[in-house]
């Protein structure tokens, strides 16, 4: 997939928009009766028509960061900005409604290797600059806020271009994938082998991999294991000290354990 491609997913609500069907009659009449839910009488912001706070990242830092990842891949646009600006809870889209100045990441980073992720790290930390990671977008805990605090400023590192199948082993059953694999890119990747990861979270459709391990996601439709770490065997994590990779050993001692499990790179 383009690293210029998010999902389909609507800017300010869930769900792929070509797929929206409105309510019918009778559904908008029992709202209305059971719970007094009416529509709302203000029209809905456009993605062009949301006013947002212009980039405080300064020229320097987004020349030195857009050194690191290409031109191409250091994004300062509102639309990309606005893209990355939040989650998919109800907060979230709630502050999608504002006509007022909406808050934003100051730029946006897709890096493309491991070593460029590191010399992204290093190089905000050394300057006062927020990292939020940016995977699918659906984050419903306030994740992916800019808040910067005391930084001068805070960046968006959407992971979308790690998104493949590096390694897979149809022995052991053991899959090594970029943590910007979407739930279906996932499964595609291991059903062209025949096998299926066998998480698929409320979020599957849009949701990383990466993000799943980052918050321990559940897999609501999933059978016996149904958190994303029973399916973990090994870590290759990039801090802003170095990168860390976790050993590759058998969930237990008495020996493997027999399904599928991945390591995220």
């Amino acid at each position: 997939m383009s690293a210029d491609l998010l999902p389909p997913m609507k800017w300010n609500a869930w769900g792929n928009p070509d797929e929206a069907k409105q309510l019918s009659e009778g559904i908008r009449s029992l709202l209305t009766q059971t719970l007094g839910v009416t529509g709302s009488p203000e029209a809905e912001l456009e993605a062009d028509q949301v006013q947002l706070r212009p980039s405080a990242l300064a020229t320097a830092n987004r020349e030195a960061l857009a050194a690191i990842v290409g031109p191409g891949h250091c994004r300062v646009d509102d639309q990309d900005r606005l893209l990355r600006a939040g989650g998919k809870s109800a907060l979230d889209l709630l502050r999608r409604k504002d006509s007022g100045l909406q808050d934003a990441p100051d730029a946006v980073l897709l890096p493309g290797t491991d070593d460029e992720v590191a010399a992204i790290l290093r190089y905000c930390s050394q300057h006062g600059i927020a990292v939020v990671p940016f995977g699918g977008g659906t984050s419903v805990v306030g994740g992916l806020d800019p808040i910067r605090g005391e930084f001068a400023a805070a960046v968006s590192l959407d992971l979308r271009r790690f998104d493949q199948l590096l390694d897979f082993d149809e022995v052991s059953g053991e899959a090594e994938f970029g943590a910007g694999v979407t739930g279906p890119q996932a499964e595609e990747l291991l059903g062209a082998h025949g096998f299926s990861l066998g998480h698929f979270p409320q979020s599957f459709e849009y949701s990383t991999l990466g993000g799943w391990i980052a918050t321990r996601g559940g897999g609501h439709f999933a059978t016996l294991y149904t958190h994303i770490d029973d399916f973990v065997e090994s870590l290759r994590t990039v801090t802003p000290k170095g990168i860390m990779e976790s050993r590759r050993l058998p969930g237990s001692g008495a020996g493997p354990r027999f399904l599928s499990v991945c390591s995220i790179r």
